[in-house]
C-alpha cells in the first residue's frame, strides 16, 4: 500500500482507540458512583431503621418503668390503708374506753355529792354520754375516710400501671413495625434505582 494512504489509516486508527477509551472512562466512573450512592442509601436505611427501633425500645422501657412504679405505689397505698384501718380501730377502742372512764367518774362525783341520778344530773350525764358517742363515731368516720382515700389511690395506681403496660406493648410493636417499614421502603428504593441504572425500567 502506498505510504500516502497508509498514514491516514494509522492516524485514524490511533484517534479512534483514544476516543473509545475516553468514552469508556466516564461510563466506568458513573457506574462506580452509582454503586457508591446505592451503598450510601442502604446504609442510610439501616441507620434510620435502627434509630426508629431504638427510640421505640426506649419508650417501651420508660413505660415499663412507669408501670412498675405505679404498681409499687399501689401496694404502698394499700398497705397504708390497712394501717389506717388498724389505727382507726385502736383510736375507736381508746375513745370508748376514755368515754366509759369519764362517765364512771362523773357518776361517782354525782353520787359523792349526794345528788340522785335524776333530773338535771341525769340529763347532764346523758348529754355527756351522747357527746362522747358522737366523738367516737367521728373518729371512726375520719379514719374510714382516710382508709378509703388510700384504697382509691391504690386502685388508681393499678389502673395507671395497666395503661403504662399497654403503652409499653404498643411502643414495642411500633418499634418493630417502624424499623421494618423503613427497611422495606429502603429496599424498594434501592431496587428501583438499581433497575434504573441497568436500564430495565
Amino acid at each position: 500500500m502506498p505510504v500516502a494512504l497508509t498514514l491516514p489509516l494509522l492516524v485514524s486508527a490511533g484517534f479512534g482507540g483514544t476516543a473509545t477509551a475516553a468514552a469508556a472512562a466516564p461510563t466506568a466512573a458513573v457506574g462506580a458512583g452509582s454503586k457508591a450512592l446505592l451503598g450510601l442509601s442502604a446504609a442510610s436505611t439501616a441507620t434510620t431503621a435502627y434509630g426508629q427501633f431504638q427510640q421505640g425500645k426506649q419508650a417501651q422501657a420508660t413505660a415499663k418503668t412507669q408501670a412498675a412504679w405505679n404498681l409499687y405505689n399501689s401496694k404502698v397505698a394499700k398497705r397504708q390503708a390497712e394501717v389506717e384501718r388498724q389505727a382507726t380501730a385502736a383510736d375507736v377502742r381508746q375513745q370508748r374506753k376514755g368515754a366509759k372512764t369519764l362517765l364512771a367518774r362523773q357518776r361517782a362525783i354525782i353520787g359523792a355529792s349526794g345528788l340522785v341520778m335524776e333530773g338535771s344530773p341525769l340529763l347532764f350525764a346523758e348529754d355527756t354520754a351522747a357527746e362522747l358517742a358522737k366523738e367516737t363515731v367521728n373518729v371512726q368516720l375520719r379514719g374510714n375516710r382516710r382508709a378509703v382515700a388510700l384504697q382509691s389511690q391504690s386502685i388508681l395506681d393499678i389502673s395507671k400501671a395497666g395503661a403504662a403496660k399497654t403503652r409499653a406493648a404498643g411502643f414495642g410493636r411500633a418499634a418493630a413495625i417502624g424499623a421494618g417499614s423503613s427497611i422495606l421502603r429502603g429496599a424498594a428504593t434501592t431496587t428501583f434505582r438499581r433497575a434504573q441504572l441497568r436500564g430495565t425500567i
